[in-house]
């Protein structure tokens, strides 16, 4: 005999639950009576053959199973939500989630590729973030696709990643900073100056404080840490302070006189630049579609 598979309900009773932490709240926000999502998750979990939450006066929460199978059942839902809208206004925005020196680089041309000529078949909406923040959220079936830093997170069965392209990045001070030569600078001497730094918790500035010790220099105790690199060009554009950000975004700026690359006889790594998404999107057309874009995009960058 057939065994039965879990129906378009029950994954939809199954996200609610997890969205509401109540059956109770989660049965209003889908308008139906509470006994009704009680059974729908009894189905479930007799489908599934796991408690998926453990339920109590304080709520619904998800068990370690339904750790496991919730992300999945998110990404069924909007699969479905896709195909049923596929011919309306009405399809839900595909989530990408972005690193902020990717929305300089990549965006411009993912956009091009996505909305030619000013038309447009699909909707997407971008989250900026750090590659950790962003990861975690791909992983939890809040983010269609990530494009990340390569050091964060492997591939899993569920989840694949890919390289984009690679990136440098490169310490940069204004144009006409009178402390900084234009010929190659020694490490050391950098570090007595004052500095501009991305926050703590970072990949960037993660990635610089690893390589700043392996060259066996005292951490830069910065002036001033931001959330953005923007923050940090405009700082430094006006001011004595130095910072990192990556090349291609430097080059421009440097472009219009007011920053220069400071050449240094240790060039900080190249840091690949990576898409993760779910291995379940190669069978939806429109995510299908969606990649192939944003890969089109990195190779023309």
């Amino acid at each position: 005999m057939k065994k039965k598979s879990l129906q378009r309900r029950h994954i939809e009773a199954l996200v609610a639950v997890d969205d509401n932490r109540s059956v109770h709240r989660a049965a209003g926000a889908l308008g139906v009576p509470q006994p009704v999502l009680s059974r729908l998750l009894g189905e479930a979990e007799a489908l599934v053959g796991a408690r998926l939450f453990e339920r109590s006066s304080h709520g619904s929460v998800p068990t370690a199973q339904g750790r496991l199978i919730l992300p999945r059942a998110r990404f069924a839902l909007r699969t479905m939500e896709r195909l049923n809208d596929l011919t309306t206004e009405d399809a839900p925005p595909i989530r990408l989630g972005c690193i902020p020196r990717a929305m300089h680089t990549l965006l411009p041309k993912l956009l091009e590729r996505v909305y030619p000529d000013g038309g447009h078949d699909m909707r997407f909406e971008v989250r900026e973030g750090n590659s950790l923040a962003l990861f975690n959220a791909l992983a939890a079936s809040e983010l269609d696709f990530a494009i990340l830093r390569g050091n964060v997170q492997h591939e899993s069965d569920e989840l694949a990643i890919e390289r984009l392209f690679d990136e440098r990045t490169v310490i940069y001070c204004a144009a006409d900073h009178p402390g900084i030569p234009e010929g190659q600078v020694s490490l050391p001497r950098l570090a007595a100056l004052d500095w501009t730094l991305p926050e703590r918790g970072t990949t960037s500035r993660g990635a610089f404080d690893a390589f700043w010790s392996e060259h066996g220099l005292p951490p830069i105790r910065p002036l001033m840490e931001t959330r953005s690199f923007e923050a940090n060009l405009a700082l430094v554009a006006a001011s004595r302070l130095i910072s990192i950000a990556p090349e291609s975004i430097v080059r421009r700026h440097v472009g219009f006189g007011v920053l220069r690359i400071v050449k240094v006889r240790r060039a900080l790594p190249v840091n690949p630049v990576m898409l993760a998404f779910h291995r379940l999107a190669e069978a939806d057309p429109v995510l299908s579609r969606f990649r192939a874009y944003v890969l089109e995009a990195a190779r023309i960058r």
